[in-house]
């Protein structure tokens, strides 16, 4: 009994965490240089809210995509948006997925 209440309450937080994915992540950033971040270093940029942290991204992003995310590092630009670069654990991830999400 105690599993199918906690099973319940992780898919809450899932749809939850879905939810808040498209308030924090704005899109992806498809630039000469996120693709070749993308291609060469297994990474996808983001542009993400201005209150966003690393850990908030990373949980976002691995409960989205359902993928391992290795680090997050956040940039502030000169126009005033903040972008989250992105490094997955496994190999061709960020290809795929910007494959999928219509990138390149």
């Amino acid at each position: 009994m105690a599993k199918k209440v906690q099973s319940n309450e992780e898919k809450l937080f899932q749809e939850e965490l879905s939810k808040q994915f498209y308030d924090v992540v704005k899109s992806v950033i498809m630039t000469e240089k996120a693709t070749r971040l993308t291609e060469f270093e297994n990474k996808l940029t983001f542009e993400v809210a201005k209150q966003a942290t690393k850990p908030l991204v990373k949980v976002l992003i691995e409960n989205e995509y359902k993928k391992s995310v290795k680090s997050v590092n956040m940039i502030n630009d000169h126009n005033g948006k903040k972008r989250a670069i992105v490094t997955f654990k496994d190999e061709n991830v960020a290809s795929d997925l910007s494959a999928e999400l219509g990138g390149n």
